[in-house]
């Protein structure tokens, strides 16, 4: 049997084979904390339910998350630095992720 255990920078991999190659398994793990911001407004009739389905992957999911109002200094840097022009807008890692509400699949893959 082969056992190889790599951590990459931020990321762990974990490879088991036996000698004859019957089996393989390979797992890579995100080390990292990911963050979740979520740049929201009070006027958003969206936002609303976007807060609540991130709050929820949140209370199941191991991740950093902030919600930042739009009409906030910080909120109207986002907008400024990434030329967002609508609510709600998601950003991962401070990138772009999201407008609008995310589908589950594709936020929980971002996020894990």
């Amino acid at each position: 049997m082969f056992l190889e255990l790599q951590i990459r920078s931020t990321y762990l991999y974990l490879e088991i084979n036996n000698r004859n190659g019957n089996y393989n398994l390979s797992f890579w793990r995100n080390l990292s904390t990911v963050k979740v911001t979520l740049i929201h407004a009070t006027w958003c009739t969206a936002c609303p339910a976007t807060r609540r389905f991130w709050n929820d992957l949140k209370s199941k999911y191991d991740f950093e998350y902030e919600e930042i109002d739009v009409e906030s200094q910080e909120g109207q840097a986002l907008i400024d630095k990434y030329g967002i022009v609508g609510v709600p807008t998601t950003l991962i890692d401070g990138e772009p992720a999201f407008t609008g509400l995310p589908k589950k699949a594709e936020a929980i893959a971002r996020i894990t």
